[in-house]
């Protein structure tokens, strides 16, 4: 990968920074609990790893052929969510070498962000609880803008606020929606392919593909 002319980088950060699956469907079965149906299998595999709170638990309910609350699928999401946040403050691990990485990022005069589909506050949650939370500039969440991605608008409204061009970035992600993302800003998509995401991230341009931090290229020519 040739990083020149990269001012910024920009991560999505279920799957892509913390590898959050087991919190996450543990929370699931929580909701589940909480609406009166059984829990989840321990080995059970989230249908959707990519969307909003609602879209998660939604996907939920019609994967186990459940009803939608009458409640409606916002506060089916606010209660997944309310279950995520009493989840183990370490129990979202970061992928191998994550810190390391971020760290000579950073060292290099690299602007760092995360553009997460997760609620603005547990974002900022997770990242403290990972001891990344001071690498980043900016965190923005599926609230910060008022539109989740894969619409472009988080991803531009992060380099905004780090007042970088979509041309000097790259955004690191694990699924499609990341990658339609980075695609419809015009900014160039790295894909992190041990994370969430299927090959459906195929279909979209990419810079780079790895799987693991610590065979990642250092970022030491970004600013040449």
């Amino acid at each position: 990968m040739d990083w020149t002319g990269v001012r910024a980088m920009v991560f999505d950060m279920d799957g892509t920074l913390l590898n959050t699956e087991h919190a996450i469907v543990t929370a699931a079965s929580q909701t589940l609990v909480q609406l009166g149906h059984a829990p989840l299998p321990a080995d059970y595999r989230m249908p959707n790893m990519f969307g909003t709170a609602a879209d998660l638990m939604a996907d939920v309910l019609k994967e186990r052929q459940l009803p939608m609350p009458q409640a409606g699928k916002a506060q089916l999401g606010q209660w997944f969510e309310h279950h995520y946040a009493e989840q183990p403050p370490h129990g979202a691990p970061l992928y191998a070498g994550v810190r390391a990485w971020l760290q000579a990022a950073r060292d290099q005069g690299l602007a760092l962000a995360v553009c997460t589909n997760k609620q603005h506050a547990l974002a900022l949650q997770g990242l403290e609880a990972a001891g990344i939370l001071d690498l980043f500039q900016v965190v923005t969440g599926r609230d910060s803008c008022g539109v989740a991605k894969p619409a472009p608008d988080p991803l531009l409204f992060t380099l905004g606020h780090l007042h970088v061009p979509p041309h000097e970035a790259v955004f690191f992600g694990d699924t499609h929606a990341d990658a339609a993302c980075a695609q419809a800003a015009g900014v160039r998509f790295a894909w992190f392919t041990a994370g969430f995401g299927t090959d459906l991230v195929r279909q979209y341009p990419r810079v780079l593909d790895f799987a693991d931090y610590r065979g990642l290229p250092l970022p030491t020519a970004a600013l040449a």
